[in-house]
């Protein structure tokens, strides 16, 4: 029996608090782009807060984002072997500190894992590395070099 992630609207989520937080910084189109902002043209904090209440932090390969009511999204920019170029990705970590927001439950890394692949073969979500680099279908990445 595949294993099943709680129903938490999480394409919908990553979507939404993405697409206010690119709306807010513009002209900065994805989240490439807002690492060059902070790293290479040093036009926005590592750190800061939206006008819609998005507050973002730029680490390592990512950003982590979070909205309002304190949920949160953590992507990195992972290069995904068949588009040749590098895409907004989360992996099961990543995915677990977004359900221990959602809902008090007892998956684990490994379950989160399996449920991630099942989702990938229904078409729900891309496998880019595979077990361990998730995308969603329509993965928002970098701009081709």
């Amino acid at each position: 029996m595949p294993h099943r992630l709680p129903p938490f609207g999480g394409s919908l989520r990553i979507c939404a608090i993405r697409g206010r937080l690119l709306a807010d910084l513009l002209p900065v189109a994805d989240i490439a782009d807002l690492l060059a902002a902070v790293r290479s043209r040093r036009e926005l904090p590592r750190e800061g807060l939206t006008r819609s209440g998005i507050e973002y932090t730029v680490h390592g390969a990512g950003c982590r984002m979070v909205n309002s009511d304190g949920r949160e999204i953590d992507v990195d920019l992972v290069t995904d072997p068949v588009l040749g170029r590098e895409v907004e990705a989360f992996d099961a970590w990543r995915i677990r500190w977004f359900l221990d927001e959602a809902a008090d439950d007892s998956y684990n890394h490994e379950d989160i894992v399996e449920a991630c692949i099942d989702l990938a073969r229904e078409g729900h979500l891309r496998e880019v590395v595979e077990g361990r680099w998730f995308a969603l279908p329509d993965a928002p990445g970098a701009r081709p070099e």
